[in-house]
């Protein structure tokens, strides 16, 4: 997670310019941007450590299926982050150590 977290981070705000206030529309939106990002990355993964055929199909489709549950905790975290660097929420804008100074 390290390596991908800017990154992630960048593309769920990016996302998240898309959703309306509204709970669904929180909760929709900050599910894709976890399901589209990390599930690739996750197949890749379960691919190279040797994984294929049904095995590959049944492991992406599981972390699809839990990464639709945890995306929205997932973001809310993200949030709570950023608030306690006096950080806005995901969407306004990236969270970045030189926004600090």
């Amino acid at each position: 997670m390290v390596p991908v977290g800017r990154p992630y981070g960048l593309w769920r705000d990016w996302l998240m310019t898309h959703a309306k206030p509204s709970r669904l529309s929180q909760i929709m939106w900050d599910s894709i941007a976890l399901v589209s990002f990390q599930v690739p990355i996750y197949a890749a993964i379960i691919a190279v450590s040797g994984a294929s055929g049904r095995a590959l199909f049944l492991g992406v489709l599981g972390a699809a299926v839990l990464m639709m549950v945890l995306g929205r905790p997932y973001g809310a975290f993200l949030n709570l982050v950023r608030k306690l660097f006096g950080l806005p929420p995901g969407g306004d804008r990236p969270m970045s150590l030189s926004v600090l100074h």
